[in-house]
């Protein structure tokens, strides 16, 4: 998993905040960051790549030539999409598939049901140089040697060192880091009346604070303070909110806000977290979450959210 700069990290995993683009299965994420070195043997050269099975949106499958592996990386546009084009800070929605060269298929969003979402500052060198330039609606191939993946470092039992890398990639959803909420939503009237204070204005960035003295919430709960005009945000699995947040610990002793760190995020539907709360929420809308303090192994206390809603992608 790509690391995000953030002081509340501990209370985003506590209360569920499970972010799209981390493999869920054990197996290595192929689009999280290394430090990888290059290879100690060069990769073998080669001119041919696989040949793809499946259009955009169907699980694809690889059929290798047999001739060894390009030496350098190679990107091929399987079919030309004419959305937005992806820029190289860019947080891109996907569906993908990963295969060892001639081996190993060792990470696939199409068997999970729902793309990821991840940061080109956050992904292996190789993702990075050639995803950026394509465009939401492309069908990607990439051939990715092993200094541009993971170099000499094995990766979940399925990627050995030297490895050279394959990917299809879908690309869903673009979106630069800085991107701001709906300008003209609709505030709600009358305003509803809650224990935290909001500045920004709509179509900026926000900032929360919990009043002095507000008790702390004792169940999760979310409040629209102004509404969208998009696409209700779906309660099933299978689809990632794109959003902007602000968090704050409810004695407003520490803050974050990804506007100023990390930028947009994507957060995977349907898996129980505490953004399920957004179900029916119109894409656009600005929403407080207020989220009760958590005794467990790994207590969090209570904190407060004012999130933007910039989208939602689906799977296919």
């Amino acid at each position: 998993m790509h690391r995000r700069p953030t002081v509340l990290t501990s209370l985003a995993v506590a209360a569920a905040l499970t972010l799209a683009g981390c493999s869920g299965d054990g197996e290595p994420d192929a689009s999280a960051s290394t430090d990888a070195s290059p290879s100690a043997e060069a990769t073998p050269a080669g001119t041919e790549m696989p040949t793809v099975a499946g259009a955009f949106g169907e699980a694809p499958a690889l059929t290798f030539p047999g001739t060894g592996a390009p030496a350098e990386l190679k990107t091929e546009v399987l079919q030309a999409g004419d959305g937005p084009e992806v820029g190289a800070d860019d947080f891109v929605v996907a569906n993908y598939l990963g295969q060892v060269w001639d081996g190993e298929k060792f990470d696939s969003s199409f068997d999970r049901g729902a793309p990821s979402g991840f940061s080109l500052n956050g992904v292996i060198k190789g993702w990075k140089q050639g995803l950026t330039g394509t465009h939401v609606g492309d069908r990607v191939l990439l051939s990715i040697p092993p200094e541009l993946g993971y170099g000499d470092n094995p990766q979940g039992g399925v990627i050995k060192p030297g490895d050279h890398l394959v990917f299809v990639v879908d690309v869903v959803g673009t979106y630069a880091p800085g991107v701001t909420g709906q300008a003209d939503a609709a505030p709600v009237e009358p305003a509803p009346e809650l224990p935290v204070t909001i500045t920004g204005d709509l179509g900026a960035p926000a900032k929360i604070a919990v009043k002095d003295g507000a008790p702390e919430p004792t169940e999760p709960t979310a409040t629209v303070v102004a509404t969208g005009t998009g696409e209700a945000v779906p309660g099933s699995a299978g689809s990632t909110v794109i959003l902007q947040v602000a968090q704050t610990l409810w004695d407003n002793s520490q803050s974050v806000s990804s506007w100023e760190t990390s930028g947009v995020q994507g957060v995977s539907l349907g898996q129980g977290g505490v953004l399920d709360k957004l179900a029916g929420t119109p894409v656009g809308s600005r929403v407080v979450l207020q989220i009760p303090a958590v005794e467990s192994a790994s207590p969090s206390p209570a904190q407060a959210w004012v999130i933007d809603i910039i989208d939602v992608v689906s799977g296919g």
